[in-house]
């Protein structure tokens, strides 16, 4: 059934691109302060007998749509200056993307259509026609790419596809509106690339292709070539840069970074040579570089005298080229696509080293960036080294602005905008020289200081003498060289403790001093002293109304308390704040506290608890991390989770308490960082008493007497995984983070990711166990000290091999755990006593099956890790061989698992 007729697919793209979007206005999501913003004055300006936004009729509405104009000086439908020029509106040589930092609009009008000037494009008459020649643009080149590799858009529209998503499988049913707006948003390359390659890519702002193939996708259309003819129709010839005799012209702009050549003038096979000279294909080529989620090459032997690149349909905004220096004076050049999280680099070769005729390249806006730097070979101190600001290569409308955007630029569904990609900057020791654009402090953006780096070996301060402009210069000195990672467009006011992660506390301490900020010292009670706070002087800020009429009360830590917060009614919004600026804790009243990791600042949400709020009290929450520890911490105050009798569950939360566990073996139980609600300020330290894991803000401390670092066996404590791989939070204890084991995270609370984001914790790993009770076993116990127990079965382990376990006489436990790639077999399973542990697996997570007499469960997407249960049929078990934790539900009636048994024989449910 459609959507809708093509003008209503045209209204909705345009209320989403321009934020004058009514029904969202209506229920409080988009408000008069940002129709302000984007109309350039408010309601009284342009209807002098209006008080709001709200009295404008439909038709005033609309017209204000077409005005409407976000930060970056996108109009209406979010045209830029680089579209129009490629469709022979507009002409300039500096604009967004080629010189300015905007859309200036301080060009030359063509007088297409009649639109002499911008006041005169902003209006439904010019944009109307505009936006549907741009959709035939765009499809004329999306046809022309698939053509040349023997496909048509026919092919894909009407069948449902499945793309992997920053990490997470998504099916979207492909229709030509879907493919218009994804376009439209990502450019026809990109859409060209999402098609022949599965590419998903967002803009700079992180909104998804597949969100727009998704939502305007479904409505009524003019056929393909009907589309694409309205926009032939109407060429006048001074399309593109220049003018129709001029250099530059239609099909011919040299190579310009922002409206590449024509593909239909020049097909796949037949690249003019500003796309290089190689001559080479992707199956001649030496190095390929396309699309191809996660990896990562390194290649040693790569010689730019002789080898060739083969660079597939991926657009300039997307490649990021960046040469790096080493420690140890060696160098090379890496070629990163990071909204793909790939990356490949050419160990020992520099830019300079290469030459046009090392390449060829498909996309001219790409080539036209690779080839400027390699045929200059100075990109200054170590080439661009950040994505683009914008699309700026005729590939979509740019950069979408600001429209919808909630005040502090959220992630959320409340308009377009999305937010800002995050920016996570990792520096070590080994840290390369380098310019990083696009780091922005406001949106939460994070560098962090590795464990190897001290404050004998940092120093942080910022620059505005030279062709950068005002920047942030953090150097490294190893001993042996200095290099400086230059941040571009801030300076150190702009920065707060909240951007940066720092292990090391003297390192810590010259950044807050080096940005202004001041570290207090914790009261008496090993943590900081919260302070009720509501009388007014700075109320907090609400940032629009809930679906059930409420509030949505913006989390701060700087501000007053909330006061009368309404579970189930209001909402908190914590926009795409980093965890490492906010966090949630615990009053002694069991109050819920938004908190800053670093001062006393506190925004207590008074007489509300943990146990008067689900997850959907905490809304949209645009930080991954946060999301993880904000689930963790509701998870553990509302008994969702593990509490196995083995384990001692390390939190960070709760104000005014301090554990001390007696009895505690290092060589058999463990320690779990599972609900851990931080991600700085963990200190390890051993004591007279013992050893003390303790936390700031809270200062709530756990100590295990008798107990050292020394004691502890790293695979026996539990982390999941962006604790550890992004975080080092195993750092403090001393650990490799490769040592310590990872567990699955995906059963606890979390609350909501924005639209096409995901939240990950899923991935498992076991750690080192050497020096425990598994050591030397001869293989495989049945007890993963991830998952389960704690009870090893009783019987001694096969000598046959790490993949085999026997189970002895009386009664015995396997608890099921994560073996990666690993096929364990248990032998002398008795139905009479033995029992079968689901542990911490949840529904979905093992699959079961019946092979050669024996019952096989499969441990997906683990690598091909198998638990066969040898000589036992499904029919063979009773309920009594069966058992998880209570909380577990994969035993539950109406299970994947129970109905997987039953299916297979088991009468036992």
């Amino acid at each position: 059934m459609s959507k809708g007729t093509y003008e209503d697919f045209r209204d909705a793209l345009r209320a989403f691109e321009s934020g004058w979007d009514r029904d969202r206005y209506d229920q409080g999501v988009i408000q008069d302060w940002q129709l302000d913003s984007w109309a350039g004055g408010t309601v009284t300006d342009f209807y002098p007998g209006y008080t709001s936004w709200g009295d404008l009729s439909d038709a005033e509405w609309d017209a204000m749509s077409y005005r409407s104009m976000n930060s970056l000086g996108f109009v209406g439908y979010q045209f830029g200056e680089a579209l129009l020029i490629d469709l022979g509106y507009y002409d300039d040589d500096v604009f967004y993307g080629a010189g300015a930092s905007t859309n200036t609009w301080d060009g030359t009008w063509t007088g297409k259509n009649g639109v002499d000037s911008l006041d005169a494009f902003m209006t439904a008459e010019a944009q109307e026609v505009a936006i549907q020649e741009a959709f035939g643009y765009n499809l004329k080149i999306i046809r022309d790419g698939l053509t040349a590799q023997g496909l048509s858009l026919e092919d894909f529209i009407g069948t449902t596809t499945t793309y992997v998503d920053n990490g997470t499988a998504v099916a979207v049913e492909l229709s030509l509106t879907g493919i218009m707006a994804a376009a439209h948003l990502r450019g026809a390359y990109g859409t060209l690339n999402l098609l022949l390659n599965g590419s998903v890519s967002t803009d700079e702002y992180g909104t998804s292709i597949l969100r727009y193939i998704d939502q305007f996708g479904g409505y009524d259309s003019p056929g393909i070539d009907e589309a694409i003819a309205f926009f032939e129709d109407r060429r006048t010839g001074d399309e593109g840069l220049g003018t129709p005799d001029g250099d530059g012209g239609t099909g011919d702009t040299g190579g310009d970074d922002t409206h590449g050549d024509d593909p239909g003038a020049h097909p796949i096979g037949t690249l003019p040579p500003g796309n290089g000279t190689a001559n080479v294909t992707k199956d001649t080529a030496d190095v390929v570089i396309t699309w191809s989620w996660g990896s990562t090459v390194v290649l040693e032997d790569f010689d730019p005298a002789a080898d060739t690149i083969f660079i597939d349909w991926i657009g300039a905004d997307a490649l990021d080229i960046v040469e790096y220096a080493t420690a140890d004076g060696g160098y090379g050049t890496t070629f990163a696509i990071p909204s793909n999280n790939q990356m490949l680099s050419l160990d020992g070769v520099r830019l300079a080293d290469l030459t046009p005729a090392n390449f060829t390249i498909l996309d001219s806006t790409a080539a036209a960036k690779v080839l400027s730097m390699v045929s200059s070979g100075n990109s200054p101190d170590g080439g661009d080294g950040g994505t683009d600001d914008g699309d700026s290569d005729g590939d979509g409308h740019g950069g979408h602005g600001d429209h919808g955007m909630g005040d502090d630029g959220n992630s959320d569904d409340d308009g377009h905008m999305g937010g800002h990609t995050h920016m996570h900057v990792l520096l070590t020791s080994a840290a390369p020289a380098q310019i990083i654009d696009g780091f922005m402090p406001a949106m939460g953006d994070v560098i962090e200081f590795g464990p190897d780096l001290t404050a004998e070996a940092v120093t942080i301060f910022e620059e505005s003498g030279d062709a950068l402009g005002q920047t942030v210069r953090i150097e490294i000195s190893d001993g042996a060289d200095i290099r400086q990672i230059v941040f571009t467009g801030f300076g150190l006011d702009d920065l707060s403790l909240g951007n940066f992660s720092i292990t090391d506390q003297a390192l810590l301490n010259e950044v807050a001093a080096a940005i202004g900020s001041v570290l207090e010292t914790p009261g008496d009670g090993g943590g900081y002293e919260l302070n009720y706070d509501s009388d007014g002087s700075n109320p907090p800020d609400t940032t629009g109304t809930t679906d059930a009429g409420g509030v949505k009360y913006k989390a701060d830590s700087n501000a007053d308390d909330i006061v009368g917060f309404r579970p189930g009614t209001d909402q908190l919004d914590f926009g795409g704040t980093s965890v490492h600026g906010m966090i949630v804790t615990k009053s002694l009243a069991g109050e819920v506290v938004i908190d800053s990791p670093w001062s006393a600042a506190a925004q207590i949400v008074q007489g509300v608890t943990y146990g008067d709020v689900t997850i959907d009290d905490f809304g949209i929450v645009g930080n991954e991390h946060f999301r993880q520890d904000m689930g963790g911490v509701v998870s553990w105050e509302q008994g969702i989770g593990p509490r196995d009798s083995d384990t001692i569950y390390i939190r960070s939360h709760e104000y005014g308490v301090h554990e001390v566990i007696d009895g505690f073996d290092p060589t058999s139980m463990k320690i779990s960082f599972f609900y851990f609600g931080t991600r700085e300020r963990l200190e390890v330290t051993d004591t007279d008493q013992g050893l003390v894991i303790s936390s700031l803000p809270s200062g709530q401390s756990t100590t295990l007497t008798g107990v050292t670092t020394a004691d502890l066996i790293p695979g026996l404590v539990e982390f999941h995984f962006d604790q550890v791989m992004e975080d080092n939070l195993e750092t403090p204890f001393g650990f490799d983070q490769n040592d310590v084991t990872l567990v699955d995270r995906s059963m606890l609370l979390t609350p909501a990711a924005p639209a096409g984001a995901s939240t990950d914790g899923f991935q498992t790993r076991t750690g080192d166990l050497t020096g425990s009770i598994y050591e030397d076993t001869g293989g495989d116990t049945g007890d993963d000290p991830g998952n389960g127990d704690g009870d090893a079965p009783s019987g001694d382990p096969s000598p046959e091999g790490s993949d085999v376990v026997t189970l002895g006489a009386g009664a015995d436990s396997f608890v099921f755990g994560w073996s990666y790639g690993t096929a364990t077999t248990v032998r002398g399973f008795d139905t009479n006593e033995d029992m079968l542990d689901f542990g911490t697996f949840s529904d979905g997570q093992l699959a079961v099956f019946e092979q050669d007499g024996n019952l096989v469960f499969e441990v997906l997407d683990n690598g091909g890790d198998f638990v066969v249960i040898e000589d036992i049929q499904a029919e063979d078990l009773r309920a009594s061989n069966l058992t998880a934790p209570d909380w577990n539900a994969i035993l539950d009636n109406g299970s994947a698992m129970t109905g997987a048994l039953t299916d297979l024989g088991f009468d036992g449910f």
